[in-house]
């Protein structure tokens, strides 16, 4: 069976590798979708019908319940990811927002899938050094890759756009919460926004302490520094776009980071 080097993670710094958390693991090959898949665009209608069924307001999934009544409809939702895409069916994918939408969409049905095909054994999605990122390949846009290539070497180099690091939710607690609407064509500006005010003013992602200057930050920001400027002071720049005034935080804040959790954001996760 061929074999290759172990997972990065979606959100697993590239420094790491080389490192010991390189080992080699079973490579599953392509998942092919087990349905047909409808004709036209990708469903965004149907997939935010699920998103408001199975999210509650913390972000949280409920993912058995929705591996017991609606696996077929995500089965169903990633054949039509695997039969279409912007550049694989333009037609159905007219423009950058069009384009945009099937992505995002795409990488948290391709998450979800794979959660539900893995659990009850999967509890942390950074099970067997991150596996879950880099095994198996799901069938995209005419493309076969896996999660972590998916986001790393399509989404971010296509759009180049720091907000949608709030948009992919990686089914781990320190990921944005995952919004109860579907990312849509004529809304993914607004709702890109939306997320990224979201997650720079939780205490969780940004916590700032006035006294002593010192500034907690996800470690999403450290991972991908150069999405967001490169450097300490273009991301403060970029957090407090999205910062009421009163609630900006300095240029000379002292940044450090904050453990990520690699916990499943499933029901037992705590209130965020």
């Amino acid at each position: 069976m061929p074999i290759r080097l172990a997972p990065r993670s979606h959100r697993l710094p590239a420094v790491l590798l080389g490192t010991a958390l390189l080992a080699t693991a079973a490579y599953a090959g392509t998942l092919e979708p087990k349905v047909a898949a409808p004709t036209g665009a990708f469903p965004f209608e149907e997939y935010d019908a699920l998103l408001k069924k199975y999210v509650d307001a913390q972000g949280r999934v409920d993912y058995n319940a929705l591996k017991a009544n609606d696996a077929q409809t995500v089965e169903k939702l990633y054949a039509i990811v695997a039969a279409t895409g912007p550049d694989k069916t333009p037609n159905l994918y007219k423009g950058k927002n069009a384009a945009l939408a099937y992505y995002l969409s795409a990488y948290n049905v391709l998450v979800w899938k794979n959660v539900i095909d893995n659990i009850p054994k999967l509890r942390r999605v950074d099970q067997g050094l991150y596996s879950f990122f880099r095994n198996p390949e799901f069938q995209v846009n005419g493309a076969d890759v896996d999660l972590d290539d998916l986001e790393k070497k399509i989404i971010r180099p296509r759009f180049k756009d720091g907000r949608i690091h709030f948009a992919l939710n990686c089914a781990s607690g320190g990921c944005p919460k995952l919004p109860r609407e579907a990312f849509t064509p004529d809304k993914v500006q607004a709702q890109l926004d939306t997320e990224s005010k979201t997650f720079c003013n939780e205490k969780r992602n940004v916590d700032f302490d006035p006294t002593t200057k010192a500034l907690k930050l996800s470690m999403i920001f450290k991972w991908y520094k150069d999405d967001f400027g490169g450097s300490d002071m273009a991301t403060i720049t970029f957090i407090n776009k999205y910062r009421a005034d009163s609630a900006k935080l300095p240029p000379d804040a002292k940044i450090a980071y904050i453990d990520y959790d690699w916990r499943m954001n499933d029901k037992s996760l705590p209130d965020r």
